[in-house]
Formats: structure tokens, sequence, C-alpha cells
């Protein structure tokens, strides 16, 4: 689909401009009093003369809207080209010159449509990790990035979402209106990007965008007016930490229970997990994720290990959540052959 969408030469003029500000102001009384948004060293990002490069930590479809509602700048903002798939909405993204990517790969033509709008004078607008967050953690971010602000040589502002992936986390489809903070920092300015090396330039985006949102809620509760906050959380969690069965675990409404060993956790009004001494892991999901796949990884070699497979050919694929989209152990497809 890709190749078929093509970047505007010229920056958006006068009604994708007035779109945008009505888009905006739309996008503000929606979401900032929904979501309870607070922005931080804002100065910063509305002072900002473009051209520049905003980048942000990636926890929810809304994060373009959300950070665009709340600043003057017009952001071309790069993203998935899936996103162009419905008629309508590629018709609006390309009039307000919406940069597609294809996810997970190098793109040429789309560092060469950043390219231009930064010669132009424009702001473009990224997220580093390439994909949402699913624990709460800032994701690692893709290789090619800092080359990438290397080369345009214009300041780096970072926007970082705290508390935002409580208010939504990509497991969950409610908002769950909490407290959400946009904090603005300075990665790099326009002389400083120049001087510094690829490395530098690394160490510094990533010390910015670093978050870990279970634990910023923790040291600044503020409760989640949900009574959903468990719901589809086996979109994620998928092994019972209790009986170690896989995909057993059922989410209703603030709890989480097995329908196995009928072990249950509850999300409490902070989005915290209940305090169950059996755990094998501290009570967050980015622990949680980890152990399960040490888990998923020994019932797999299990599996390979069993005697009365010998002879016989199993093919094994395990679908991430990283290239799934949904869970970290989506399904088990198995083969056999003599």
């Amino acid at each position: 689909m890709k190749k078929n969408l093509k970047v505007k030469d010229a920056l958006p003029g006068l009604g994708a401009r007035l779109f945008m500000r009505l888009g905006a102001f739309a996008a503000r009384m929606l979401f900032n009093r929904k979501l309870n948004i607070h922005l931080e060293n804002w100065d910063l990002l509305e002072n900002m003369k473009p051209p520049f490069i905003l980048v942000a930590n990636h926890v929810s479809n809304y994060d373009p809207a959300i950070i665009a509602a709340n600043q003057k700048h017009f952001i071309h903002w790069v993203a998935n080209d899936a996103v162009f798939r419905s008629s309508f909405m590629r018709l609006i993204f390309r009039w307000i010159q919406v940069i597609p990517k294809t996810k997970g790969m190098s793109d040429l033509d789309t560092v060469r449509n950043m390219h231009r709008k930064i010669r132009q004078g424009g702001v473009v607008g990224l997220f580093p990790e390439g994909q949402t967050s699913w624990d709460g953690l800032t994701q690692p971010l893709m290789p090619a990035t800092p080359k990438l602000l290397k080369l345009f040589k214009v300041p780096v502002v970072a926007v970082v979402n705290k508390g935002g992936y409580m208010s939504h986390p990509r497991w969950s489809w409610q908002l769950r209106r909490g407290r959400m903070i946009l904090e603005a920092r300075l990665v790099l300015d326009g002389e400083g990007i120049k001087t510094a090396g690829v490395g530098e330039i690394t160490a510094r985006l990533e010390k910015a965008l670093a978050h870990d949102d279970f634990e910023f809620c923790r040291r600044n509760p503020f409760p989640l007016k949900s009574e959903k906050r468990a719901e589809k959380l086996e979109l994620f969690i998928y092994v019972c930490p209790s009986c170690r069965k896989l995909e057993s675990l059922v989410s209703r409404g603030n709890d989480m229970v097995c329908s196995c060993c009928g072990w249950t956790v509850h999300v409490d009004e902070y989005g915290q997990f209940s305090r169950d001494e059996a755990l094998p892991f501290s009570h967050n999901l980015e622990a949680w994720g980890r152990w399960q796949r040490v888990v998923a990884e020994e019932i797999i070699l299990s599996g390979l290990e069993a005697p009365e497979r010998e002879g016989q050919v199993l093919l094994l694929i395990v679908l991430n959540w990283e290239t799934a989209g949904r869970r970290g152990l989506l399904s088990f497809w198995l083969l056999w052959m003599l």
C-alpha cells in the first residue's frame, strides 16, 4: 500500500491548518478533561522555533492527537501505513500530511519525506519505540532513530507521557480517568546535535524517554475512575502464576481469575496489583512478562523432549506480542510429519 501514498511537497495550506486547529480544539475538549491531562515544562515546546524533531514515548493510539492538541505547532507525524487502509482516513491523513512508514522496517521514502519537511521549516513527530508499550515501560528504541536525528541536524524535543499507560493500556479497550502528565524535555539543541556522535544521541534519547508508568503511579498515586481495570488483561498475560497453565486467565471487572485453579489477582483503584507473596516476580507487568516468557520456553522445551514424539518433526511457531500485536504467546501451531 505504501508505494501508493505520497506526501505533498509544500507545507500544509490554510484549509489543512484550519482543520488541524478545529481538530485540536475538539481533542482538547474530549481528552484533557476525560483523562485529566496536565502539562509540565510546556513553554519549552511552545517556544521552540521550527524546524525541529518531536519524539515521544508511545503508550496508546491517542498519543499523536493528545500531544498535537496541546501545543501550537503543525506536526507531521510519522505513522504506520496501516492507518491509511480506510479510504476516508487516507484522504484526511494525506491532507494533513502524515508521513507513512512501513512498521518495523527501514524506509528510504519515509526518510526523504521527513527530510523534505525539515528543510521546509516544518516539525516532524515520531515515536522511536515503533510500537505502543504492553507493560508500561519505554520499549527499546529503533536503532535507526539516532542516525536519523544526526542526519537532520535540527533540535530534538521529547514529550514524555506519564500516567498515560494507566489511563489506556495497550491491552485495554477502556479509557480510565486517572491523571496524565505530558512533560517536555530538551534532548539536544541545534548545535548539540551537530557535534554529538550517534552514541551520545542514543544515550540522551534513551534517558529522555525512559519511563516506568507502574513505578510513577506507585509514587504518585491517583485513583482510576473505572470498574473495568483488569478487563482484557489476558491479551497480554497468558500464564497463570499459580498452576502455570497457558491461556487459562479470564478477566472480570477489576479481577483476573484462572479458570483452572481459581487463582485471582485484583487490580486496585490505583492500577496496582494486589500483593500476593506467592508471586514469583515483583508486582508489575514488565516482571510478569519476563517471567511468563521463561515459563513458556520451559513448556516448549519439555514438549520437544517428550519421548513419544521421537521420529517426528515438530514445527512450533510462537507468535510473540511484538509481531502478533495481541499477546505474548498467541498460539501453538503443530504440524506432524513422519
